[in-house]
Order: structure tokens, then C-alpha cells, then sequence
């Protein structure tokens, strides 16, 4: 997967991330969690692992950490 593959992949998951930690789920398990038990998959197709949803949050744009 090339690097802007990632980063668009990182832009339709991370509005899904914030709407879960709205909910009040803040820990990257808890977010690897709620992933999984709505279905979304990685990238790959995979389950998502607190690594991955470390690595997505790392996408996020400086202007979007401010919000």
C-alpha cells in the first residue's frame, strides 16, 4: 500500500474514531474494540489491533489535533 493509499484510508476511518471517542472511549484498546465490533476492518482487511489505531491517529493532519 503506497503512502497516499494510507493516508486516504486514514481520512475515511478517523471521522468513525472520533465519533467513538465523543462516546467517551479514549484508550487505544478501547478504540481497537469498538472497531471491531462495528465491523470496520484495516486496511488489509484485518482486525484492528491497538497498533493500527495508533497508526492511523498518527495521520492525523496538525489542524485536525486542534479541533
Amino acid at each position: 500500500m503506497s503512502i497516499e493509499e494510507a493516508d486516504r484510508f486514514a481520512q475515511t476511518v478517523l471521522p468513525i474514531i472520533a465519533s467513538i471517542q465523543v462516546s467517551g472511549i479514549a484508550s487505544l484498546r478501547g478504540l481497537a474494540i469498538a472497531l471491531n465490533n462495528r465491523g470496520v476492518r484495516t486496511a488489509r482487511g484485518g482486525r484492528w489491533q491497538v497498533s493500527n489505531v495508533r497508526n492511523i491517529l498518527a495521520r492525523q493532519s496538525p489542524a485536525n489535533l486542534l479541533l
